[in-house]
């Protein structure tokens, strides 16, 4: 606020109570009502000219109130119904004009007023009203502070709010709309997508629940959320967001809205690799903001032929700049420029050099001609200037580039995750051009930049400095070792899974709240309150969608109230944990030294990373106190090709088993451990953390030489050297491990399975929708398993267990499952059906099928789905699925399902799950045969348990020619996920299998 300006006069109240204060001096007043920090509204003040002041007065009015200048700029940014007659409490003449903000809804009023010669114009949300009229008075000296007669009163604040149409809204209500929106977009800039998701989920929200769930204003937080979604990974909800969003576009006020929902789809498309549909959606919507510019910001008499890559500044352009104050034109014009920019991008995707380098050249000819550009997207531009230029091997541009990009980023938004990925690039481009030790030091800024952030960065922006990193260590075999150890850490910064993450948070839960019951339940009650947040906004949208569809609103105000209960929750769990465990940020694994996974192998024990990149993979074996590293000249689409001939030649056709792929496996095997073998000769149990294709298949059933397709029970199989345990990164490894024997559980196991099938009714009640009738029917037609039922006998017997221990048949549903105290039990052992999306169309998400009551009036009850598993106290140190393709297989390139990684979270140390659907009569053998040996403590540990079990199969296998069971697609599907370490043998002798 200016000094000249600073002395406030009292402005009574707004509509919601709040007192209000307008400014003493100047033409132009600002109003502050509340504890706001911006105003809640203006007065202008304009000496009329003599023409106007000899003109009617209600002609004036209305001439004032639709063509004046002020009016002028209201439009600009509000969209306005037609002025109403107003008249205060002296009976002074006026107009009063209702309007919505163009961007986001909100209701906003103005009026005018001719007092004296002069033209009072007010304006502001519309809980200012009130306040605006008193201010009005105060400014033309017909009210002052001791006048409070001429102050509005209650009877002419109901004639107001029947004058208005909408709702009266505080100016808090806006404010903090608009924080949340700006820590989304801050959020979003710094490319934290999942804190932009929750911000933008709670501002939607908060608009829904005062504007309602059918107003167009909020296609800017609906297209802001679907947008995050997508950089999450989150396509599916993404695409709910955009149809909503799609559905409210004819009623609204906001012209730039069609463009930015077909740019916010393109980057969609982007994302999930679609390109050519991109181009589509970029070109459509440039040139709907472009319709939005002044003509003079596009006129170019040479713009279109200037190549971005000569050799001045590649934001050179040509023409004068235009200054653009119109708020919708700013949003158009940066909105072509971020257009252009991606389309240059996409379009160098697809090969089509000439149109890259013009859109390119075309959004800085914008930025440059409107001075539109801020630090932030001049250090972007600068950016895909510099890809493009690298691509065509203009490795000394690319870099100037790229520091004039650092340059931009270090003034708007200076050590953010964008600076540090430009620093990559730049390591790239320098490395490309020979100057090996420049790359080097731009690779080891960069990465210590991302640690700071506790942030990841992809595989095609890290993957150029693991190659850095490996040429540095061939050209200067002293520091090799270093330099490796450099290169594995750098790898563990390549963006994670959902499920390393969910791994991540129960495994530092685990360990730093051993022995302590207050540590446990302050640092789960924080996780558990953040989960439901989340899961609540989902739920949000989902019934926000269907009171679009109805025009009812009931559901919502329940939600809302869950809300801002667990809102509050969160800051109370939040409070505790941070009091009880000050580090608990800390413990949370994400990337972890060599010498951290070293210290907790085994001595006959290895870990075995993969990392994939865009041109080949890197492989990384720890091992007795050193690192062995290597590369592989696959690619991951190499090997996703690979793994899907393996896994097409074990899904049984109608007849009988293809034959199996052997070639393709040895050749993953060749391309994988196959470069590290030789270092492997005393390893006999081996941690892999796969990544991409490899995600989706056991090693178990890789070949380490020369196998005969026909003769698969005698074939060198992988698991006949060494027990195999994956975890989806070095972090969980670690985090895993510091939680082993932390389990303070005093039985052995519990049971549950045996479930009874639903009917079709019941079915038909849950899968109701258009095209369901077969998903019902499916389900409905799930089969009992009668060896389920025998592999829960079997290990009720190995471990002793009672009928308290199991929950089987008509028992065994979700409610019942919520409230067994399963935290009491070492093992857990589910023995049923599983259904993916993929198994069932109508399938929202993959579920463990549970029993359905006979009673009950759908599946409600039959349903165990990840929230719920999720929700689940486990002190397990082992959670076992013994279910058909509990571990996602080949859908979703995820280590685990949704389903499997919520029994990490729930509090499993270990996860014992099928990669594909599983022969019940081969399952409950492996699955009883692996607990007898867990229970005895004849293997050491879940992995190996798992491995004996296999291999007796295998050994049954060769002793009867005619057997088939030497076919992976029997013995290989089990996978065990971490590994709780040995849980205590129980006093119970082995069963006899």
């Amino acid at each position: 606020m200016d000094d000249a300006n600073a002395q406030m006069l009292p402005a009574g109240q707004d509509s919601s109570g709040a007192s209000c204060t307008i400014q003493a001096k100047g033409t132009l007043r600002d109003l502050y009502c509340g504890d706001w920090d911006q105003p809640s509204g203006h007065v202008q003040i304009e000496r009329l000219r003599k023409d106007e002041t000899a003109a009617n007065e209600d002609t004036l009015l209305t001439q004032l109130a639709t063509t004046s200048r002020w009016r002028a700029g209201l439009d600009t940014t509000y969209a306005c119904d037609p002025p109403k007659p107003l008249r205060s409490h002296d009976d002074q003449a006026g107009r009063l004009i209702t309007c919505r903000q163009r961007q986001a809804g909100w209701p906003y009023v103005g009026m005018v007023q001719v007092r004296n010669g002069r033209a009072y114009y007010g304006e502001g949300v519309q809980s200012a009203l009130p306040a605006l009229l008193r201010a009005i008075d105060i400014v033309n000296g017909r009210s002052t502070l001791g006048n409070t007669k001429n102050a509005p009163d209650g009877a002419m604040n109901r004639r107001l709010v029947g004058l208005l149409a909408a709702h009266a809204f505080s100016t808090g209500d806006i404010r903090e709309y608009a924080r949340l929106m700006a820590v989304g977009a801050r959020a979003n800039q710094a490319e934290d997508f999942s804190a932009a998701v929750l911000a933008y989920r709670a501002a939607l929200a908060l608009q829904q629940k005062q504007l309602g769930a059918d107003s167009p204003g909020t296609i800017g937080a609906i297209l802001a959320l679907a947008l995050n979604l997508s950089n999450e990974g989150n396509y599916a909800e993404a695409q709910t967001q955009f149809a909503a969003a799609d559905r409210l576009m004819p009623r609204s006020d906001d012209p730039t809205a069609p463009a930015t929902a077909l740019y916010d789809q393109a980057l969609d498309k982007l994302s999930q690799g679609a390109a050519l549909a991109a181009i589509s959606l970029l070109r459509d919507a440039l040139a709907r903001y472009e319709s939005l510019l002044p003509p003079g910001l596009l006129d170019s008499a040479a713009g279109t032929t200037l190549s971005p890559f000569g050799q001045g500044d590649g934001a050179t352009l040509l023409g004068a700049q235009l200054s653009l104050s119109d708020p919708l034109t700013q949003t158009a014009t940066l909105g072509a420029i971020e257009v252009c920019r991606h389309l240059a991008l996409a379009l160098h995707q697809t090969g089509d050099t000439q149109g890259s380098e013009a859109a390119i050249t075309r959004a800085n000819m914008i930025a440059e001609r409107s001075d539109a550009s801020s630090s932030a997207m001049a250090g972007h531009l600068h950016r895909t200037v510099a890809a493009l230029a690298i691509a065509h091997n203009h490795y000394n541009f690319a870099a100037r580039e790229l520091d004039k990009a650092l340059h931009n980023f270090d003034a708007g938004m200076p050590g953010s995750r964008p600076t540090a990925e430009t620093i990559l690039l730049r390591a790239a481009a320098l490395f490309a051009n020979g100057q090996q030790p420049a790359a080097v030091e731009n690779c080891r800024r960069g990465m210590t930049l991302l640690r700071v952030l506790r942030q990841g960065a992809s595989a095609r922006l890290i993957g150029p400095c693991l190659d850095i990193y490996a040429a540095a260590a061939d050209s200067n075999p002293v520091q090799r070792d270093g330099l490796h150890t450099e290169m594995f850490e750098a790898a563990e910064w390549i963006q994670g899974s959902v499920t390393a993450r969910q791994i991540s948070l129960a495994a530092a839960r685990l360990a730093s709240s051993s022995g302590d019951p207050k540590l446990v339940a302050a640092i789960r009650a924080q996780q558990d309150a953040q989960q439901k947040l989340e899961t609540l906004y989902q739920k949000r949208d989902q019934l926000a969608e269907q009171a679009r569809d109805a025009s009812r609103n009931t559901d919502l105000a329940v939600v809302d109230k869950d809300i801002a209960a667990t809102s509050a929750a969160l800051q109370q769990a939040a409070m505790a944990e941070q009091a009880l465990v000050p580090n608990y940020g800390q413990l949370v694994q994400q990337a972890v030294s060599v010498a951290s996974v070293l210290e907790r192998l085994r001595p006959d024990e290895a870990f075995f990373g993969v990392t994939s990149t865009p041109s080949h993979t890197w492989l990384f074996l720890l091992h007795a106190g050193r690192i062995v590293v290597a590369q592989s000249e696959l690619t991951d689409n190499d090997m996703a090709g690979l793994v899907r001939k393996v896994r097409d030649s074990i899904i049984p056709g109608p007849d009988a088993l293809p034959p199996f792929a052997m070639a393709q496996a040895g050749a993953i095997y060749g391309a994988t451990l196959g470069h590290v073998a030789a270092a492997m000769d005393d390893v006999h149990e081996l941690v892999i953390a796969p990544s991409g294709a490899l995600l989706a298949l056991p090693f178990a059933l890789l070949p380490t030489g020369p196998a005969n397709a026909d003769d698969l029970a005698h074939a060198p199989w992988l698991i006949r050297k060494v027990s195999l345990a994956y975890v989806p990164t070095a972090g969980n490894f670690v985090g895993l491990r510091k939680a082993e024997g932390t389990s303070t559980a005093r039985r052995p196991w519990f049971g549950l399975g045996d479930f009874r099938p639903a009917s079709l009714p019941q079915a038909t009640a849950t899968f109701s929708g258009t095209g369901c009738r077969a998903s019902a029917e499916a389900f409905a037609g799930l089969p009992v398993l009668p060896y389920a039922r025998l592999e829960l006998q079997a290990a009720s017997a190995i471990f002793g267990a009672g009928s308290q221990d199991q929950l089987l048949g008509g028992h065994y549903t979700a409610p019942n499952v919520r409230h067994a105290s399963l935290g009491d039990y070492r093992i857990v052992h589910f023995a049923t059906h599983a259904l993916l999306p993929t198994d069932l169309p109508c399938l929202a998400e993959p579920v463990i099928v549970a029993s359905t009551p006979p009673a009950a009036p759908d599946l409600k009850d039959a349903l165990l789905d990840a929230d719920i598993i999720g929700t689940l106290h486990l002190d397990a140190d082992l959670a076992l699925l013994s279910a058909c393709n509990t571990q996602g297989g080949a859908q979703g390139g995820e280590a685990l399902s949704a389903l499997a990684r919520s029994f990490f979270y729930a509090g499993a140390r270990a996860v014992m799950v099928t990669q594909w659907s599983v022969n019940d009569q081969a399952s409950a053998y492996l699955v009883a045969s692996s607990l007898s040996h867990i229970h005895d403590d004849r293997s050491g540990g879940v992995a190996a348990s798992l491995r004996a079990a296999q291999l007796a199969m295998l050994n049954d296998a060769a002793a009867s020619p005619s057997s088939t069971l030497g076919n992976p697609f029997f013995w290989a599907a089990f996978v065990v996920i971490g590994d709780g370490g040995k849980p205590p043998p129980s006093d119970i002798p082995p069963m006899s299998l």
